[in-house]
């Protein structure tokens, strides 16, 4: 895979062993994985600023704050982030999510790499 070494992509998932599946995705699509375990500590890390962090890829379900909603407020506050949002839902009602206030684009689980390298490459020249 193209390597984008200095590129970070936030991960953001409650459960650790999707969050560790998720960031050995994104390393073995050639972006540095910085994984964080709810949309607060999300939005904190991107707070916290970083120039390499070039999207952010969340679970759609997460407690306290859903993808959803961190998409929402990602737009609100670093309206030039993409945001992917990850789901193993299927059905009309996860394809409408793309078109949702702050969603980039919408990946289905289980993501399989090639989609997300071609998804960053296409987020990343933005």
């Amino acid at each position: 895979m193209a390597t984008a070494p200095n590129l970070a992509v936030l991960v953001v998932d409650d459960d650790p062993s999707v969050g560790a599946t998720m960031s050995r995705l994104v390393q073995a699509a050639g972006y540095e994985p910085i994984y964080v375990n709810s949309a607060l500590a999300a939005l904190s890390r991107l707070e916290a600023g970083s120039s390499r962090i070039v999207a952010v890829l969340t679970d759609l379900h997460m407690a306290s704050m859903d993808g959803l909603g961190l998409a929402q407020r990602i737009s609100q506050q670093h309206p030039r982030m993409p945001v992917v949002l990850c789901s193993g839902d299927s059905g009309p009602s996860v394809d409408s999510l793309e078109h949702q206030t702050g969603v980039t684009a919408v990946l289905n689980k289980p993501v399989r790499l090639q989609r997300l390298v071609d998804l960053l490459s296409v987020l990343v020249k933005r």
